[in-house]
């Protein structure tokens, strides 16, 4: 495999690939780029040398696949949820519990973030906005009114946060799993009332065994245990 495009699971991917390398002596790399799913699609579509494609939305897949570049067919491996994630060293740690709670006229000075609306947490996040304005009945519940800057991918969200740049910042469950477990972050789940929940899928972009092999494993039930009992993911 000479490339893997992803726009999520960095650490879970990097621990991973190397069982995956073991059972397949004669693959000398995998090489993984991360970031934003409409980015790498987008590059994937401009000839971006890759063999497989996994991706956190339905329609960033659906980019490659409408391209004619999906040989071996997406899938649904996982599925991942909201989740706030919080900077633990800010005064808002314990303040936050709650989309509302993101709101400044709340929390006076929080610094809040969230991704671009092309990318597939930056919908979720809308989604979860637009759901959290109907629960709740505040029409004040927008991305102009909550949002202090946004992020190109989910990456850059979780980093800004877990350095402290943001206290706050509207990500995936795993995300928070991961970063919990390192002390890097806290998180406030949300009710399934008003949460969401994207697809990951994986596509095979050429029909070379080692790729059909690797997009095996994605789907193999191995992966999807660790991906789920691990980081938090959810079940296709």
């Amino acid at each position: 495999v000479t490339g893997v495009q992803t726009c999520a699971l960095p650490i879970f991917l990097d621990e991973m690939k190397d069982a995956w390398m073991s059972s397949h002596p004669c693959v000398t790399a995998v090489n993984i780029s991360y970031g934003s799913s409409a980015t790498l699609a987008a590059q994937v579509v401009s000839g971006a040398p890759v063999d497989v494609f996994i991706s956190a939305s339905d329609t960033t897949m659906n980019t490659v696949r409408n391209a004619g570049l999906a040989v071996i067919a997406p899938q649904v491996f996982a599925r991942n949820k909201g989740a706030i994630l919080l900077w633990p060293g800010g005064k808002f740690a314990t303040s936050v519990s709650a989309v509302a709670d993101l709101l400044d006229s709340v929390n006076p000075g929080i610094k809040v973030g969230l991704c671009v609306a092309s990318a597939p947490c930056g919908s979720l996040a809308n989604t979860i906005l637009s759901n959290a304005r109907a629960a709740y009945s505040r029409a004040d519940l927008t991305r102009a009114n909550i949002a202090d800057t946004e992020a190109a991918s989910v990456e850059d969200l979780v980093t800004k946060i877990e350095l402290g740049e943001l206290d706050a910042g509207i990500a995936y469950l795993s995300d928070c799993v991961s970063a919990a477990a390192q002390v890097l972050a806290t998180c406030a789940l949300l009710p399934d009332s008003v949460n969401s929940a994207n697809n990951y899928l994986v596509a095979g972009l050429n029909n070379r065994s080692n790729t059909a092999a690797f997009v095996s494993w994605v789907m193999s039930e191995q992966f999807g245990s660790t991906a789920r009992l691990k980081y938090g993911f959810l079940s296709p």
